[in-house]
C-alpha cells in the first residue's frame, strides 16, 4: 500500500522540470516594467488620451440659451461724441430738366492723340427758368465735371471714322475750373450705334433751340460791361482833374516870372 505515494511524488517533479524558465528581465527598453512596451503593470495606458466626445444636444441647447439671455440683458445706449448734422448739397442740376442721358467714356484731342476724360453720364440739361440748354457730363465715381458747356448752334457733329458708337464735336469746354475756356475737340463714345444716334439727334434739336438765343447778351455780362464803363468813367474824371490841376499851376508860374 506505501508504493503509489512515490510515483505522485515523480509526476511533480516531472511536471516541474518540464516548466520553462522565465525569461531575463529588460533593464531598459520596450520590455522593462514602467517602460515605453507597456505590457508591464503600471505602463502606458492609451484610453488616458482618448478624446473626449463632444457636447449632446442638450449642452448646445443650453449654450445657445446663455447666447441669447446674454443679449437680451444687453440695452447699453452709446451717444456720439460728435453729432452730424444732415447737409444739403446743390449740385447745380435742380433747376435743369433733362433731355437726354447716357453712360459714355469722353476723349479730348491733345498733342495729335486721343486722351481720356472720364467715364460717367453725359446728360443734357434744360434750364427752366431761362431755357438754354447745357452739356454736362461727371466721372461715374468721383462726380468731378469733366465736360460742361452749352450747346452753340452750328456746332458740328460727326460719326468717328474708327468707331459707330462714338461723336466728335469741336466745343469751348468750361468744366477744368479756373482755366480759360477753350475750344476743344471733344469726343462721346457709348455702348450701342443705338445710343450715339439718339444722342447726335437731342444734339441737333437742342442747337435749333439755342438759336432763338443768338445776339443775346446775357445779365453777367451787361454788369461786367456796366462795371467796365463805370471804371472807365473813373480813370477820365480823375486824369481830367489831374490836367485841370497842372493848368493852374503852370499859369500861376508863368504870372510870378512876369510880376
Amino acid at each position: 500500500m506505501s508504493d503509489p505515494i512515490p510515483a505522485e511524488t515523480s509526476v511533480v517533479e516531472e511536471k516541474k522540470e518540464e516548466t520553462p524558465p522565465a525569461p531575463p528581465a529588460a533593464v531598459f527598453g520596450f520590455g522593462a516594467v514602467g517602460g515605453f512596451g507597456g505590457a508591464a503593470s503600471g505602463g502606458f495606458d492609451p484610453t488616458a488620451f482618448a478624446s473626449v466626445p463632444k457636447a449632446t444636444a442638450d449642452t448646445a441647447g443650453d449654450d445657445a440659451a446663455d447666447a441669447a439671455a446674454a443679449e437680451a440683458e444687453c440695452k447699453a445706449e452709446f451717444v456720439p461724441l460728435v453729432k452730424l448734422e444732415h447737409v444739403a448739397v446743390a449740385s447745380g442740376e435742380e433747376n435743369e430738366d433733362v433731355l437726354f442721358e447716357a453712360k459714355s467714356k469722353s476723349y479730348r484731342f491733345i498733342e495729335g492723340e486721343w486722351k481720356e476724360r472720364g467715364l460717367g453720364p453725359v446728360k443734357l440739361l434744360k434750364h427752366k427758368t431761362s431755357g438754354k440748354i447745357r452739356l454736362l457730363m461727371r466721372r461715374e465715381k468721383t462726380l468731378k465735371v469733366c465736360a460742361n458747356f452749352h450747346v452753340i448752334p452750328g456746332t458740328k457733329i460727326e460719326e468717328h471714322a474708327g468707331s459707330e458708337k462714338a461723336r466728335v464735336m469741336v466745343v469751348v469746354d468750361c468744366s477744368d475750373g479756373d482755366v480759360r475756356p477753350t475750344m476743344v475737340n471733344m469726343c462721346c463714345k457709348f455702348g450701342s450705334a443705338e445710343k450715339a444716334e439718339l444722342f447726335q439727334s437731342e444734339f441737333e434739336k437742342a442747337m435749333e433751340h439755342m438759336k432763338q438765343f443768338e445776339g443775346e447778351v446775357s445779365e453777367e455780362k451787361k454788369e461786367e460791361d456796366a462795371a467796365a464803363d463805370a471804371l472807365a468813367e473813373s480813370f477820365a474824371v480823375k486824369a481830367d482833374t489831374k490836367e485841370t490841376e497842372t493848368t493852374a499851376e503852370t499859369a500861376e508860374t508863368e504870372t510870378k516870372e512876369e510880376a
